[in-house]
């Protein structure tokens, strides 16, 4: 006797009720209304107000020596003193020279009108006379230039010179600031050009002080930087009490405009896709995706201008396990 025994592969079966799928635990944000003020943080460098390196027009030697490094000095006091013999000498010859022209010519200019002498004798004279005035008022413009005075009020610097020294116009002699003032140079990425205004108020801080700064822009470079796609801002800061350094490297804060009662989310909630950013939303327990619209962000938040309501429930972790209309559970709401 032969028993045949059957082996099902399960096709002919009636299946049971399908489980049901366990809904994904997850983490939500309600949207609510925010104000939030719309900042960049950047690094910046600070430089006087004014700054000069101080250097001769002529090549001669040092006289004298009036500055005391690391003072304060005013506009037009005298700083290095070159030698002036020479100039000296020649303008005092020529003075000689240009008393007896003087003399030569109204000597023909009355002989001209008396009819003595003829209008060319005279007008060699004259021409003579001019010249050497001329040539002393030069010498004077040269004899200035061996005087080198302060061109503004500020602090100078270390002088690389001492008195007898051969100077030459390549030469510094010593570097002049103008502190009174500081100057905050930073840059901006390109995105912001629309935002950076002209009076604008930063704030900065310097590794070497505990205060905080506060400074207005008083200029934005009209260009971007091709290099960089930056753009370069200015702003001043008042530094009546010498605390800020030229020079130095500060943290700058840039405001650039206050959002009130707009719609932040998380940034981790959004989805990226080939139209935008999506989200999802939790609907009667369930996941909805929505599409939305973003506006201002940061690495935290990020501002929502269409596609959320008030008091939705915007999911903020395990997005990739998620899809429409899957079953969530809200394990913490923030």
């Amino acid at each position: 006797m032969f028993i045949r025994i059957f082996t099902g592969n399960g096709s002919n079966t009636n299946p049971g009720p399908s489980a049901s799928q366990p809904p994904v635990p997850v983490e939500v944000f309600i949207a609510h209304d925010t104000s939030m003020v719309y900042s960049i943080a950047t690094i910046g460098s600070l430089k006087a107000n004014e700054n000069v390196a101080i250097v001769s027009e002529i090549s001669k030697k040092v006289t004298g020596v009036y500055l005391r490094e690391g003072t304060l000095v005013h506009r037009g006091d005298l700083l290095f003193k070159l030698d002036d013999a020479e100039i000296v000498a020649r303008i005092s010859k020529l003075s000689v020279e240009e008393k007896l022209a003087a003399i030569n010519e109204s000597r023909q200019k009355a002989q001209l009108a008396k009819g003595g002498i003829s209008q060319e004798q005279y007008d060699n004279t004259a021409n003579f006379l001019n010249t050497l005035r001329a040539e002393i008022e030069i010498l004077k413009v040269d004899l200035s230039k061996t005087e080198i005075r302060a061109p503004f009020a500020g602090k100078i610097g270390l002088r690389s010179v001492s008195e007898g020294a051969w100077v030459t116009p390549a030469l510094v002699l010593a570097n002049l600031q103008d502190g009174s003032r500081i100057k905050v140079d930073f840059s901006v990425p390109e995105r912001y050009a629309g935002d950076i205004r002209q009076g604008a108020n930063i704030t900065f801080s310097a590794d070497y002080s505990s205060r905080q700064y506060r400074a207005v822009v008083d200029a934005v470079e009209p260009v971007v930087e091709k290099s960089t796609r930056t753009i370069r801002v200015q702003a001043i800061c008042d530094n009546a009490d010498g605390s800020l350094v030229p020079g130095a490297s500060v943290k700058v804060n840039l405001e650039l405009k206050a959002l009130v009662k707009k719609l932040f989310i998380p940034t981790a909630s959004l989805i990226p896709t080939i139209r935008g950013y999506d989200v999802f939303l939790v609907q009667s327990g369930k996941a909805a995706r929505k599409q939305v619209t973003t506006g201002f962000r940061n690495r935290l938040n990020v501002e929502i201008t269409d596609g959320l309501s008030l008091n939705d429930t915007v999911v903020v972790t395990n997005l990739l396990r998620i899809k429409p209309d899957a079953p969530l559970k809200v394990v913490k709401s923030d």
